[in-house]
């Protein structure tokens, strides 16, 4: 009789909100996710000849949390979307995710696509968006003239004019879709006395990533040029950049020969922060190959000479500490560096973490749950951090370091 009796109360309560117009319940109109696998999603798409709307995301995306809480459940959003496309909400990291991720070069997320029912992309972007953004992402998919698929074949077809190249590059850069080839069409219909002017600076700045290119050539033989009309720190900058995202492949790949080649190009090319870039460079050369002695000795270098310009990647550096180095030296030298962190920035929650753990893994086992348990509180009460998943992580490690 109890059950009965909750069950009724319920239904009762639950019809109350349906049908009093001056209730205070709302209910909140959401995306409409498919739940079939790929092939029945297409043919579903096929069947009602609408194009697939896919949200790609990965569980670690805060981004991707805030569009799911935020916008896939805005009224207008939700009415656009669910009757204009067939909409899937997919892991990239897991089951059919992992394929459709290769299939698609998704490289960043959340990776918001667009695709026929064939699998072919129409549009696609990246990045949280307001729910207004949103609507017109869906609706420029809708529009041939404004379809990235409309610029891939126009550029396929053989439309190679600067104006068009610069469109075309400036839309791959923005979906951190490669722009090697495109830029070196783009720039042969430059002359190399116009690579300094301020268009081409701007797409050297923002695209150019291969440092073997003959633009990058003259961009670093030409470099005080660049620097008296952009700024020395700029130019620096913009190199570093290059050179470091071209060591950090090597890095990751078995061309050991490769990757001291660069560093010894790196040393020939007359640039002030060498160093930095090479001490960054072994950093992860290191970490990769798990060469952690090497990595030690390198990020204590490392941070002595250039720690203080940005404590966020010392930060990481003594968490790596944490997690890969067994030397009680070592560990001491990383609990300096993390209190350092903290005392500059006390209500950084990863910051804070850092120095728990390091506390924890040097015997100070009541500073380190203290202190986690403030980076809990911290995180609770920040709305930007509160959905990110720390709490949890957290949680965990103080809930271990209490038993």
């Amino acid at each position: 009789m109890k059950n009965n009796y909750h069950i009724k109360t319920i239904c009762f309560v639950a019809l109350l909100v349906i049908i009093n117009p001056f209730t205070n319940f709302k209910i909140t109109a959401q995306i409409k996710f498919e739940q079939g696998n790929w092939s029945e999603i297409k043919a579903k798409a096929k069947k009602e000849n609408k194009l697939i709307f896919v949200d790609a995301y990965t569980s670690w995306c805060g981004p991707c949390k805030w569009l799911a809480k935020n916008v896939f459940t805005n009224d207008t959003v939700a009415q656009y979307y669910n009757a204009t496309f067939i909409n899937a909400s997919l892991d990239m990291e897991k089951g059919e995710g992992i394929d459709i991720a290769k299939q698609y070069n998704i490289r960043a997320y959340p990776s918001l696509l667009f695709i026929d029912a064939n699998g072919e992309i129409v549009h696609r972007a990246i990045g949280s968006k307001k729910s207004s953004e949103f609507i017109q992402l869906g609706k420029n998919a809708l529009i041939p003239e404004k379809q990235f698929a409309t610029l891939e074949k126009k550029y396929k077809n053989g439309q190679h004019d600067a104006a068009f190249m610069l469109n075309y590059v400036g839309a791959l850069g923005d979906l951190y879709l490669d722009t090697k080839e495109p830029l070196e069409i783009y720039f042969a219909t430059q002359q190399e006395t116009d690579l300094t002017n301020r268009q081409n600076w701007n797409i050297i700045y923002n695209y150019l990533n291969d440092c073997h290119s003959k633009t990058f050539d003259y961009f670093l033989k030409n470099s005080d040029v660049f620097a008296k009309k952009y700024t020395l720190d700029s130019v620096n900058k913009k190199i570093f950049n290059v050179y470091s995202s071209n060591c950090r492949k090597l890095s990751r790949s078995k061309d050991s020969a490769g990757y001291y080649q660069l560093k010894n190009e790196i040393q020939k090319a007359n640039f002030s922060w060498a160093e930095e870039l090479l001490l960054t460079t072994d950093l992860n050369y290191y970490l990769n190959k798990e060469d952690f002695d090497n990595y030690a000795q390198t990020a204590i270098l490392f941070v002595n000479k250039y720690g203080k310009k940005d404590m966020n990647q010392v930060n990481s550096i003594a968490y790596e500490f944490y997690e890969k180095i067994k030397d009680k030296a070592m560990l001491a030298k990383a609990e300096q560096w993390a209190k350092e962190g903290y005392e500059i920035m006390p209500k950084n929650p990863p910051i804070i973490d850092t120095y728990a753990c390091l506390l924890y893994v040097n015997g100070k086992k009541k500073e380190a749950i203290k202190l986690e348990t403030e980076a809990i509180e911290i995180t609770k009460s920040d709305p930007t951090t509160a959905e990110s998943g720390y709490i949890k992580e957290f949680e965990k490690k103080v809930a271990d370091w209490s038993k």
